[in-house]
């Protein structure tokens, strides 16, 4: 028994179409792992497969993280679920707040795209936007920092 080009595509295809980071199967005593990774140069959206085998796969033991940067003062505006980010409404438009820019709570800041619906993300306090995270069409998780938002003080 062995896996034909349409099951490799059908996998690769998968892959792509649920937004999957990895995908096994077995048929018999043969086993197919496909990983993909999105390379930055490639663009976002681009799933490209990193290993394929049909050898028994060992656990790879996680390394340390390295030391994240420190947080942007302000309060972080976070992606409510995984997916596309758009800063601007459409391609030909503006975008709809810029680093510096003033917001009030509850204005619209950005969208996430989830298989073909737009979600509005909206401002979570009033305040200056003080800095951008991700950028126009970024693919983001869920509770990832989107931008983050100086609040207003209290006399304004």
């Amino acid at each position: 028994m062995r896996f034909e080009d349409d099951d490799i595509r059908w996998l690769l295809d998968s892959l792509s179409e649920n937004g999957l980071q990895e995908i096994e199967v077995k048929q018999g005593d043969l086993r197919v792992r496909v990983s993909a990774v999105a390379p930055a140069a490639v663009g976002p959206q681009t799933l490209i497969p990193s290993a394929m085998t049909t050898q028994p796969v060992m656990p790879v033991q996680p390394q340390a993280a390295p030391a994240a940067p420190a947080a942007p003062a302000g309060v972080p505006v976070l992606s409510p679920m995984a997916g596309i980010f758009y800063r601007r409404p459409s391609p030909e438009e503006d975008a709809f707040c810029e680093e510096g820019d003033r917001v009030e709570a509850g204005q619209v800041v950005g969208l996430i795209e989830v298989m073909k619906l737009f979600n509005e993300i909206t401002a979570p306090v009033s305040g200056v936007i003080s800095k951008f995270v991700s950028e126009n069409q970024d693919r983001v998780e869920a509770d990832q920092p989107l931008l983050y938002i100086s609040p207003a003080s209290q006399k304004e």
